[in-house]
């Protein structure tokens, strides 16, 4: 047997590794077309549920993939675990020909599906219709736009440079399309065009995904994913009884706690990362809070890790790309992970009855309508995972945007202090409330408000799909293309606020929270956490996990940012919603302790 020489054996694994992402990427992609379902390769059994049941897909005892059914019954698509079919081939068959086999079976399977890959029905402007299309490009087939992959973000503003991008070049900056993963969509600003749209949710149009694997990756059955109105209005009123204003009043003691902890490792005379400290925070919280963990200090940071790795999984494009190997991957690992604290807790509750924490709350809550009813298993872990996404990640990047602008503007940390000074005085020797936070911080209000208005999310959240055909803004929206709305451009087009330069959206020139305490200055647009049937439901615990952080760390340090300066604010370029680049890197100067604050308190009035 002839040797191969190290570059041909280096030829030849490139040459596999590039079928082998070739193959696996029609199969993740051609999802985007709302073509049969697809099982994703994750292994815990709840991320199936309904796999068992659907009646498009079957599988071989003797199979390591599936087999797809199209809805017309003609088109099967073959996935395979291809790592195992590649390492047969290329120890049986000679290279030259093992390879002319592979590439030839990759040309049929792709002339095969040609179709999903360039189908013959992709949305056009509807001929019954006289209005034209949105400005935009949709790019090229399979992909779309390639500058949706590489101008993700920019240092001078943060993540969602494309859609910045896309906006600026479009005569009506209010609606523009473009093509994600190769489907034509559209992006909607303006608070009167977001309104019309998504108030219209469920007949207009409804929630879809552009990858399979992406939903799974939440547990698939959460509220974000729910398309049927009866379903999403049930799991909203069952989801929403773990988080009333009273429940919240009743997890005050423990977001107070979990502030004070991560407020209490702060070290004068230190430089110290809040992004860090902040996660850690909102992490806390989630464990103790969301799920009524009783974690030991050594499975503290394996939580933190898992919660870390499965958001990246999250926010990875190879989670969509190749979602045949996202259970070898760390955010597959980390899923199973999760789910098992999950279960493991529902065991616990069921054994021991409720405890108070949010995922208790939905265990045990009963539908109004329906006392029978109540949300079931893998319900319940898929809607605690997006608790943990929306009470972790977003609510600790808007925390480290809070901390850029008290370390840049001085005078509202030293306001949010008078202000926390003011209210220990008048409830000395009582605990935080949340009615104390509403009725007696209108600064700490404004202040986080404005944060939610200059950095909200950059992108477009969970994408719908137009039900029927319809105009906005002269231009229409054909039948089937996605539809997305983004709450930066609606901020920034605001036209009680917009500066041709853009200052009014920067954290400099533009940061003002006293604009929101007069009816006359207040912004006009403004939508942080969304609008319509699918309006946050966790509004009411972010803010307060939101602000408790802040008041207790207003009454306690004071510091200077160790890098950045008015002239230099620089930005991560990915992130679901934008954040400094240092991760808001501060040196403390100062820490207080909180009993002798209200006696000097007490003293000043």
């Amino acid at each position: 047997m002839t040797m191969m020489t190290m570059p041909t054996k280096r030829r030849h694994h490139q040459q596999l590794e590039l079928l082998v992402l070739l193959l696996a990427s029609l199969s993740a992609l051609t999802s985007a077309f709302e073509l049969p379902r697809r099982i994703a390769f994750l292994g815990n059994s709840h991320t199936r549920t309904r796999s068992n049941h659907n009646p498009t897909f079957s599988r071989s005892p003797n199979q390591h993939g599936v087999r797809i059914d199209s809805k017309g019954g003609s088109t099967q698509l073959q996935s395979t675990l291809f790592p195992s079919v590649v390492t047969k081939i290329s120890t049986v068959i000679s290279p030259p020909l093992r390879n002319s086999i592979l590439f030839g079976s990759a040309a049929a399977l792709l002339y095969k599906n040609r179709k999903k890959f360039y189908p013959p029905n992709l949305p056009t402007p509807d001929s019954s219709f006289s209005e034209p299309l949105p400005d935009g490009s949709l790019g090229c087939p399979f992909l779309g736009n390639i500058a949706f992959f590489t101008k993700v973000g920019d240092r001078k503003t943060g993540t969602g440079a494309f859609y910045r991008m896309q906006s600026s070049l479009s005569r009506n900056p209010r609606i523009f399309k473009y093509a994600p993963l190769g489907r034509p969509s559209v992006v909607i600003s303006g608070m009167s065009n977001v309104k019309r749209v998504f108030n219209q949710e469920f007949k207009l149009v409804k929630t879809g995904i552009l990858s399979k694997s992406f939903a799974e990756m939440f547990g698939g059955e959460s509220l974000l994913f729910a398309t049927n109105p009866d379903r999403h209005q049930f799991l909203r009123r069952l989801v929403g009884k773990s988080m009333t204003p009273e429940q919240i009043n009743f997890a005050m003691p423990a977001l107070i706690a979990s502030a004070a902890q991560q407020i209490d490792t702060l070290k004068v005379g230190k430089d110290v990362e809040m992004e860090e400290v902040l996660t850690r925070y909102t992490l806390d919280v989630a464990w103790r809070q969301i799920l009524g963990l009783d974690l030991k200090d050594d499975e503290i940071d394996t939580f933190y890790d898992a919660v870390n790795d499965w958001i990246g999984g999250i926010l990875s494009p190879t989670t969509s790309i190749l979602p045949i190997f996202n259970k070898y991957r760390r955010c597959g690992k980390a899923l199973t992970y999760l789910i098992s604290k999950i279960d493991d807790k529902l065991d616990s509750l069921k054994r021991n009855g409720p405890d108070g924490s949010t995922m208790s709350g939905m265990y045990f809550a009963k539908d109004e309508e329906d006392p029978s009813k109540s949300l079931d298993r893998s319900e319940i872990i898929s809607n605690t995972l997006l608790l943990i996404l929306a009470g972790s990640e977003t609510a600790a990047s808007t925390l480290t945007v809070s901390m850029l602008a008290l370390g840049l503007h001085k005078d509202a940390l030293k306001k949010l202090k008078d202000e926390q000074l003011a209210m220990m005085s008048k409830y000395e020797g009582e605990d935080m409330t949340r009615d104390m936070l509403e009725k007696d911080c209108p600064y700490l209000d404004a202040f986080v408000k404005e944060v939610m208005r200059v950095k909200p999310l950059a992108t477009t959240g969970a994408m719908r799909f137009a039900q029927e055909t319809f105009v906005l803004d002269g231009k229409q929206v054909p039948k089937g293309y996605g539809v997305g709305f983004n709450p930066y451009l609606t901020h920034f087009l605001d036209p009680a606020l917009k500066k041709e330069d853009g200052s009014h959206m920067d954290i400099v020139m533009g940061f003002k929270p006293e604009r929101w305490m007069d009816d006359d200055t207040k912004p006009t647009e403004y939508m942080p956490f969304g609008v319509g049937p699918r309006y946050c439901l966790g509004v009411n615990l972010a803010l307060a996990e939101m602000k408790v952080f802040l008041a207790l760390f207003a009454r306690r340090v004071d510091f200077d940012m160790t890098n950045t300066t008015p002239e230099n604010v620089e930005w991560k370029r990915v992130s679901i919603i934008p954040k400094p680049k240092d991760g808001a890197l501060i040196s403390v100067l100062s820490m207080s302790d909180p009993s002798s604050m209200v006696v000097r308190s007490a003293l000043s009035v």
